[in-house]
């Protein structure tokens, strides 16, 4: 949430690392099997909203996905 603090809540999402016993498909469409992946859990968007079907909003990155975002959005 914006207002009177500018920085962004670091609440807002989370990174769990699992593994792919059965296949499954990244955000990309990649298909991960038998490897471990990432899911970023997002419990509520820039404006303050929380998801209406669920906790949170689910996105599959593959490990080296993972990798490319952790370094686009280090600063």
């Amino acid at each position: 949430m914006m207002g009177a603090n500018w920085r962004k809540d670091s609440n807002q999402r989370q990174y769990v690392k699992k593994y792919a016993y059965l296949p499954i498909r990244s955000g990309s469409g990649k298909r991960i099997w038998l490897s471990e992946y990432y899911e970023q859990q997002t419990f509520y968007d820039d404006n303050g909203k929380p998801p209406i079907k669920g906790p949170y909003w689910s996105y599959i990155y593959t490990k080296n996905e993972f990798l490319m975002e952790i370094i686009k959005n280090e600063r």
